[in-house]
Formats: structure tokens, C-alpha cells, sequence
């Protein structure tokens, strides 16, 4: 009777670390925040802030006085050196708020460059947690491939001992060298995935491509319901793309006052002085200076900027549905999302448990059968497939119940860093 000892199949990891051994790591949160501070696209779009408060800044004022100069004599004419000289000053003024409202579509619009930067904020965030996790999975799966690679290697140099001896076949040899060169394939996929997921991490961060990235992010799962779920309310209030549809609203109001305002144009006021040099018989050529005052006023008559109040009016309307079925997409997310974690949750928790200690224990016992000499090494190695293939299911339902809670966490709003309150300047 043969007697073939093949190696145990170590526990392997199913929890694993994106840093490595005793380095210094980085949280997922500290690396959003070094993205907020240092990712290309974020800070291009942070200029549009500026461009709202330039506009705020120089909004609300009066438009440019008119300097009037004119002069006129009869040279043409009788040619008695009769003229007139006139130098006159003429300004425009609102009759309504105009200016004011002007003004307040301004800072609102402020607000809203403010929210939609905070909502790229959120978006950025997600991704690179998204990013972390897929790292920490594909580790994972490298790790495996790596223990049964090494745990590969020494069945074969067993398997070489034992067919000097005469005691295994050398196809049996063959195949184990087979399998470790399909495992080396395997290895090699992985640290590739390993090195383009670690490059997209560093690009979202704004992070030179030689950095060092040894950010702590690790697969394990909660055994019990998460208890801080938040409330819709909660996450109305610091969601950015619902206070910017909130925020949008109010830009639509700000809009209507305005329009309503142009409903009268502006009046002209002018001021001028007026020298004239006419001829009064019987004194001759005499000189007189005027001064005075003048109105232009608009009549409406016709146009009341009827078009533009009721554009406005339907802007409102809009922004106003737009916000209210944003909060129910959002409820709705919220109610996927968390249904999503808990249901990942506890298939991640049955695939580590129970089948997968039977899967340990077939494996054992076609081990001790093969010593004996009643099973196979093709049996034996099934049995190793089998808990290779509940380990891989294992870290793909551990990577997915992060993902889901990633998605949790990004619908909520649930990230460092978003806070809404940009500093409106005053007009100089």
C-alpha cells in the first residue's frame, strides 16, 4: 500500500490589510482629504466659487453716468456769432429693487458654486473608497494564490521525493507542476490589478505615481447590523446635491423678484448747463447762461417684462419638483443601499462559516484517506479546489459587503469634509 502525506491547507486570509507588514498606513478618510486638497479636476472646479463671488462682488450698482457736451452757432445761418454751448450730466436710476435683487441672485449663486463643489467633494470620496476596497480584495486574492503557491510548491518537491522512491507516478509530479504554474499565472493577474488600482488611487489623490500608498483598509465583517444608520432627515440636511437643488430653488425665486423688478425701466435724470450767446435788438449780441434739470420716464405701456415674470415663475415650479422627487430618489436610495449592506452582510458571514468548515473538514479526511491509501490525489486535490473556491467566494461576498457599504456611506453623505459655508465678500 503507497503512503502519500500532502501538506494541510493552512487557514487563509480572509481579512486583509492594503498596507503592508509593520509600515505606517493612512485611513481611507485621511486619503479623501488629501484628495480634497490635492486633486487636479477638484481645485480647477473650485474656481467657479471665485467666479461667483467676482460676480457678487461687482453686482447690484448703478450703470455709468453720461457726460454730455454740445455746441451749435448760426454760421450757417445769419452768421451773427449767436451759439450755444451745453455741458449736461445725465445718470440713471431703478424705480423698483432692481439693484438689491440683483444683488441677492448674486450671493445665492455663490451658495449654489458652493454646494455643487462639496457634491464633486462626495462623488470623489466614494470613488476612492470604492478604489480602496477593490485594493484590499485583490491583496486578498494575491495573499490566497500566494499560500497555495507555496503550500503547491512543497507537495511538489514531496511528490518528487516520493517518485524517486517509486512510490507515486510521475504524471502525478506533472500534474502538481502544472497547477503551481497556474497559480503563478493567477499571482501575476493579481498584482497587476494591484498596481493599476494603487496607480488610480494616487491619481485621485493627487499623488505622484512613485508615492508610497500604504492606506489601512481591511475585509472584515461586522457580525452584527450596523446601529448607526442615519435618518432621512439627517441625510437630507447634508446631502450637497439635494441642498443644491434646495439652493437651486432659491436662485429661482431670486430670478422671479428680479424679473418682477424690470417690470418699470429705469428713469434718467439729467443736469446741464447751457451758455448762450444770442442777439436782442436794440443791445446787440448779449450772453445768458441756464442751468437746470431734466426726467426721462419710461412708459409702460406695452412691455412690463411680462415674458420674463412668467419664465421665471415656471423656473420656480421646476426647481421646487426637482428638489422634492430628489428627496424621494434619495429615500429610496438610502432604502436599497441599507437592504444591500444587510444582505451582503450575512452572506459574507455564512460563506466563512459553516460551508466552508466542511469544505476544511472534506479535506482533511481525503487527506488521511489518501495516506491510507482509499483515495486518490485527484480526490484529494478536488477537495482542495472546493475550499480554494469557498475561499475565493469568501473574499468576493467580503469585498462586496464594503462595497455595499461604501455605497451606504456615499448615499448618506457620510464622508469628512463637506461642510457648506463659503465667505460671500461685499461689494467694495
Amino acid at each position: 500500500m503507497k503512503t502519500l502525506l500532502l501538506l494541510p491547507l493552512a487557514p487563509l486570509l480572509l481579512a486583509a490589510s492594503v498596507g503592508r507588514g509593520d509600515e505606517a498606513t493612512t485611513t481611507v478618510d485621511a486619503l479623501i482629504e488629501r484628495a480634497y486638497a490635492n486633486n487636479r479636476d477638484l481645485r480647477l472646479a473650485t474656481i467657479e466659487i471665485e467666479r461667483a463671488k467676482n460676480r457678487l462682488r461687482w453686482s447690484g450698482r448703478l450703470p455709468n453716468p453720461e457726460l454730455e457736451i454740445s455746441a451749435t452757432d448760426d454760421g450757417p445761418g445769419l452768421d451773427e456769432g449767436e451759439a450755444v454751448y451745453e455741458v449736461a450730466f445725465a445718470q440713471r436710476f431703478p424705480v423698483t429693487s432692481r439693484l438689491r435683487a440683483e444683488k441677492a441672485v448674486r450671493r445665492v449663486e455663490v451658495l449654489l458654486a458652493a454646494t455643487e463643489i462639496a457634491e464633486r467633494k462626495r462623488d470623489l470620496a466614494h470613488e476612492i473608497e470604492t478604489l480602496a476596497v477593490e485594493l484590499a480584495a485583490t491583496r486578498a486574492e494575491a495573499d490566497l494564490q500566494s499560500r497555495l503557491a507555496q503550500l503547491n510548491r512543497e507537495v511538489v518537491a514531496f511528490l518528487e521525493e516520493r517518485a524517486r522512491l517509486g512510490e507515486v507516478s510521475s504524471l502525478e509530479v506533472t500534474q502538481a507542476e502544472l497547477t503551481g504554474k497556474s497559480l503563478e499565472r493567477a499571482i501575476r493577474s493579481e498584482e497587476k490589478r494591484v498596481d493599476t488600482l494603487d496607480l488610480q488611487i494616487k491619481r485621485l489623490a493627487g499623488l505622484d505615481a512613485d508615492e508610497r500608498l500604504p492606506v489601512a483598509a481591511t475585509l472584515e465583517v461586522p457580525g452584527a447590523s450596523p446601529s448607526d444608520l442615519p435618518s432621512l432627515k439627517d441625510v437630507l440636511e447634508r446631502r450637497p446635491d439635494y441642498l443644491a437643488a434646495l439652493v437651486r430653488a432659491d436662485v429661482s425665486r431670486a430670478e422671479l423678484t428680479l424679473a418682477r423688478a424690470g417690470r418699470f425701466e429705469d428713469v434718467s435724470v439729467r443736469l446741464f448747463v447751457e451758455r448762450e450767446k444770442s442777439t436782442d435788438a436794440p443791445n446787440g449780441l448779449e450772453r445768458n447762461t441756464f442751468a437746470g434739470v431734466g426726467f426721462s420716464i419710461p412708459l409702460p405701456l406695452r412691455q412690463r417684462n411680462q415674458e420674463g415674470i412668467e419664465s421665471a415663475r415656471l423656473d420656480v415650479e421646476a426647481a421646487d419638483r426637482t428638489a422634492e422627487a430628489l428627496a424621494f430618489a434619495i429615500e429610496s436610495e438610502l432604502a436599497i443601499a441599507r437592504e444591500e449592506l444587510e444582505a451582503t452582510r450575512e452572506l459574507a458571514r455564512e460563506a466563512a462559516g459553516e460551508p466552508l468548515r466542511l469544505a476544511e473538514k472534506n479535506l482533511t479526511d481525503f487527506r488521511e484517506a489518501h495516506q491510507k491509501g482509499q483515495a486518490s490525489l485527484l480526490q484529494v486535490q478536488r477537495a482542495q479546489e472546493q475550499v480554494l473556491e469557498l475561499e475565493h467566494a469568501a473574499i468576493a461576498l467580503r469585498r462586496d459587503f464594503h462595497l455595499a457599504r461604501a455605497a451606504l456611506r456615499h448615499a448618506a453623505a457620510g464622508y469628512p469634509g463637506l461642510e457648506i459655508s463659503p465667505s460671500t465678500p461685499e461689494s467694495p
